[in-house]
């Protein structure tokens, strides 16, 4: 079988705010039975303002409900009809827990953290290309420094009345990506301490975060419609990105 030209890692984390709901402390152990029971977890953490959910040999999901916000984090998978579909089991969870009724949602976003290596590149090509193509440091000020550029990136933010992005990219290696964002060992590294061999050595990295603040009083339908278009924006922008990327590595 032939090798897979590209191979990718991906982090995603659903997130909505809402004004802080003070009867959270005296229901958060049945929320945490009721979400036990709708998605089938068996291990939990509570601590006074929060409720994480865990399965022990399934470190890579964890679903997680405070005073203030809610969401899930998915580790190692950029598949986002699965993520889609965990999102809409979870917010589903919630809308038939009676107690859990927040007023105002302030905040609802879905971020992806992606690295995408391509077989047969280096990251020194990854590198020229992203000063060449996408920063231009040829006609910056930097261009008359005689130090080498070792790391490199670039933080950018939009703002739309549909979706405002946060988003960071740029050539990375394996070290400042399990450092900085891929940083849970039980999914990335395995039982002896060394990272898993499915794990890119680097890559292009993109972080985006596509979201949207002070929605009001929304219900939780609306909450599910617009996270999954969150998502699909987020892992499009992605491939948009990447793919007229890597059609100027040389």
């Amino acid at each position: 079988m032939a090798k897979q030209e590209f191979n990718t890692i991906g982090k995603n984390i659903f997130e909505f705010r809402y004004d802080p709901i003070i009867s959270f402390y005296d229901w958060k152990g049945a929320l945490a039975e009721h979400l036990i029971k709708e998605m089938g977890f068996d291990g939990f953490r509570i601590a006074q303002n929060r409720i994480d959910l865990v399965n022990p040999d399934e470190q890579d999901f964890l679903v997680f409900v405070s005073t203030h916000n809610a969401g899930l984090v998915f580790e190692n998978n950029s598949d986002k009809e699965v993520i889609k579909g965990k999102i809409d089991k979870f917010l589903s969870a919630l809308e038939k827990f009676d107690k859990f009724k927040p007023k105002k949602i302030v905040r609802i976003g879905a971020r992806w953290n992606l690295l995408l290596h391509k077989r047969n590149t280096t990251f020194g090509q990854l590198k020229d290309t992203f000063e060449s193509y996408v920063v231009q440091l040829n006609k910056s000020p930097y261009k008359n420094f005689k130090e080498d550029l070792v790391d490199i990136g670039l933080p950018l933010n939009f703002k739309g009345e549909e979706y405002n992005y946060n988003i960071m990219h740029g050539p990375m290696d394996q070290g400042q990506a399990l450092t900085q964002f891929f940083t849970n060992k039980l999914v990335y590294f395995d039982n002896s301490g060394n990272v898993k061999s499915e794990i890119p050595k680097h890559g292009f990295f993109f972080d985006i975060d596509v979201f949207k603040i002070e929605l009001g009083e929304i219900d939780i339908k609306k909450v599910k419609e617009l996270s999954k278009q969150f998502v699909d924006v987020g892992k499009e922008k992605f491939d948009s990105l990447s793919s007229d990327f890597f059609n100027q590595v040389k």
